[in-house]
Order: structure tokens, then C-alpha cells, then sequence
């Protein structure tokens, strides 16, 4: 051994400690940033997740910290206006909460104000199949700069126009897409999380503070970089209901997935479970459990249409995203 290596030598213990602290870099500012008022998404105790039949006047009535809410009304066609955005940020007692509008941004949408018709037949290089799960829904190469235009590069961007209606923030959908394009792009779960970060600088620019929720793709929390561009996670399913509506998921499969999500709860930003069940016992059940992870749930219908999931009459077989739909209408067609 040598001198120099003999006095550059550290211990075992010092280099554990020294990688640790290292891991455990970001806390201190994440602590500083959740005291000093700067993650507003930790004061929601309680939230709506409603993107279909929305209703100004009723959901204005909605007792929640947070609204989740589409874009547009009536199926996608008539966007909220300003006055509309303001109106829900006022809860019926005068407190103010947050608006947030969904975005889909793995999946191109039928209904949405920027597909052409012609696109079916005449395909865009990012556009790349129908999810039969999810009729209308198309996945695309999000990694490719036509699609970047679409949600939040060109001027009159996705983005731009729900930032102009006065939203708080995002709610991002499809993010988990890199778990299906990776045949399409080894670099796929890289390329969603460089998607992600950049409309999130863009979307800063133009409105400083403004939240950006992704839903799912869970596994990409390990990614310092993704952590630090988000303000919180959704995650769909995280107890129940993904290969069965009201069945307990695989155990292995919850302990994996809140393993990544502590992981933002270490950064002091929120949790938001979505559950779809359908008895007022299971909801009641799995809302203490959550709870007892520090998430704040929220259990709306599979549909998203502001309904009562514990209602009468669902035929799951029927219902569009369901594990019972897909079981019998994708048989023979892709599905993600």
C-alpha cells in the first residue's frame, strides 16, 4: 500500500455516511420550502376528480380543497372560460382553492380541439395507434417535436391555452406511456421525464408557481430531476381495482409502488390516491388506509362524470377502462 493510499483511506462507515448524506442532499431545502409556504399543494386535505359532465355552478358547490377538472365541457368541445376558472377557485363559504386542469400528454384525444380528421387515415410521424382500452385515445411519440408543439412548444399550445383560462396547474395523464413505447424508443422513460421537465420550465415562464401533478408512472419518482420539476403525484389504483374493480391488489405490487411514492413525500410534496370502488364499506376502509400513509385520497367513478360510485347499475363489462372491459373487448387488440 502506498502513502498516498494509505492516507486517503476512509472507513467503511464514513463512506456509508457520506453517501447518505449525499442521498439526503435535497432535504433541508425541501423542509425550508414546505415551512416557508412554498408547497401550497400541502395544505389540500381533501380534493374532486371530475372530467366529464362538469357543471360550473355545481362543482362551484363542491366542499373540497382542489379541483381536478377537464379543460373544456360538454365531451371536450367548449373550453371554460376565465370567469368560469375564477368562479370554482371561490368555494361556496369564500375560501379560495385550487384549479387544476387536466392534460394528456401520452395519449392524443378524438375530442380535443386540435385533432384533424384526417389524421385517422393520414397519420402524423408522432401518431401511432388507438388504445382499445380507451376508444379515441391514441398513443403517440411524445419525444417528437410535432407532438411537443401540440401540448406546449408552439405559441397556441395546449399549455398556453389553460394558462390563459387562469388554471393553477397541471394534471398530467399518460406520463406512464414509457412503460409501452420502449420498442419505439429504448430511451422512453428518459424521454418522458426530459417531456415532462420541459413543459414544466415552459409553463413557469409564462406563469411563475404554477403546479404541475402528474398521474402515475410512479417509478420515475426515482429520478432526482423528475422530483424536483413536480409539485406532487396522482397515482390511480394504489390498493385496489387494477386487475379487478373492488379486488386487493397484488401485495408485492402496493409495497413497490409506495416505495416510490414516499419517495415525494421525503421531498414534502403531496400523494393523491385515486381509488375506484364501489361500497361505502371498501371506500371507508381504504381511505384510513391511505391516510394512514400520509395520502389524500379521492374515490370518484371510473367514468370521472362527478357521480356516486356507490351507486346501483354499473356494468363494469360495459364501462370503458375497466379491468372487466378490457377483459372482453381487447382480447385481440392492444391496450395499455
Amino acid at each position: 500500500m502506498t502513502w498516498f493510499s494509505k492516507t486517503w483511506f476512509l472507513p467503511a462507515a464514513v463512506i456509508a455516511a457520506l453517501a447518505l448524506a449525499w442521498q439526503w442532499r435535497d432535504l433541508p431545502g425541501n423542509w425550508y420550502a414546505a415551512k416557508s409556504g412554498q408547497r401550497p399543494l400541502l395544505a389540500v386535505k381533501s380534493w374532486h376528480y371530475q372530467l366529464d359532465k362538469l357543471e360550473v355552478e355545481t362543482a362551484a358547490k363542491v366542499d373540497a380543497n382542489m379541483l381536478v377538472i377537464d379543460y373544456a365541457r360538454l365531451g371536450g368541445k367548449v373550453p371554460l372560460t376565465r370567469e368560469d376558472v375564477a368562479t370554482l377557485k371561490t368555494r361556496a363559504d369564500g375560501r379560495k382553492r385550487l384549479v387544476i386542469s387536466y392534460l394528456s400528454i401520452g395519449e392524443a384525444e378524438e375530442f380535443r380541439w386540435y385533432w384533424k380528421p384526417d389524421w385517422k387515415t393520414n397519420k402524423p410521424d408522432w401518431l401511432v395507434e388507438e388504445n382499445c382500452a380507451w376508444p379515441r385515445a391514441w398513443m403517440v411519440r411524445y419525444w417528437q417535436q410535432g407532438w411537443k408543439d401540440v401540448i406546449y412548444a408552439a405559441p397556441d399550445a395546449y399549455l398556453r391555452r389553460i394558462i390563459d383560462a387562469g388554471f393553477d396547474g397541471v394534471y398530467l395523464d399518460r406520463v406512464d406511456m414509457h412503460e409501452h413505447t420502449g420498442d419505439l424508443n429504448p430511451a422512453s422513460k428518459t424521454a418522458m421525464i426530459d417531456f415532462v421537465a420541459a413543459l414544466a420550465e415552459t409553463a413557469r415562464k409564462i406563469k411563475p408557481g404554477f403546479l404541475i401533478i402528474p398521474q402515475n408512472g410512479e417509478d420515475m419518482l426515482d429520478d432526482r430531476r423528475y422530483r424536483r420539476v413536480i409539485d406532487a403525484v396522482a397515482k390511480e389504483e394504489l390498493l385496489n381495482s387494477s386487475t379487478g374493480t373492488g379486488q386487493r391488489n397484488d401485495a408485492k405490487a402496493i409495497a413497490a409502488a409506495t416505495r416510490h411514492l414516499k419517495q415525494l413525500s421525503w421531498d414534502y410534496k403531496p400523494v393523491f390516491p385515486v381509488e375506484y370502488l364501489l361500497t361505502a364499506e371498501a371506500i371507508a376502509k381504504t381511505r384510513d388506509e391511505i391516510r394512514g400513509l400520509g395520502f389524500v385520497p379521492v374515490f370518484p367513478t371510473r367514468a370521472l362524470d362527478g357521480g356516486d360510485p356507490t351507486a346501483p347499475g354499473v356494468t363494469l363489462d360495459k364501462e370503458i377502462g375497466t379491468p372487466e372491459y378490457i377483459a372482453t373487448a381487447c382480447k385481440d387488440k392492444r391496450s395499455w
